[in-house]
């Protein structure tokens, strides 16, 4: 039970960008939410589901923020990363990759 415990606990310190990487394309909804929890918003887009996860995290040696987004297709991750998502044509959705200041 102990071990349980300490689990949760070091995944609560996690941020997005590393909780981020036990994903794989193909990887369903369900464990989308399992592994990032509730995301911050949530867009439709023709058969696309895009979330949005906001930075959560800030150290006194970072100024910026990462906002990450996971995009779904029939219930399965077909991309995922740094971002915000930007409907593409009719029917599509892509992560617009972050600028630079």
């Amino acid at each position: 039970m102990g071990a349980a415990v300490l689990a949760a606990a070091v995944a609560g310190c996690q941020t997005t960008g590393q909780l981020i990487t036990r994903l794989d394309p193909g990887s369903s909804r369900d464990t989308v939410l399992d592994v990032l929890g509730r995301p911050d918003a949530m867009r439709t887009v023709g058969d696309f589901e895009a979330f949005t996860y906001l930075a959560r995290k800030r150290t006194r040696l970072s100024l910026g923020n990462t906002d990450y987004t996971v995009i779904l297709k029939d219930g399965h991750v077909v991309e995922f990363g740094p971002g915000l998502p930007q409907r593409e044509g009719l029917h599509n959705v892509v992560i617009a990759q972050p600028v630079e200041r």
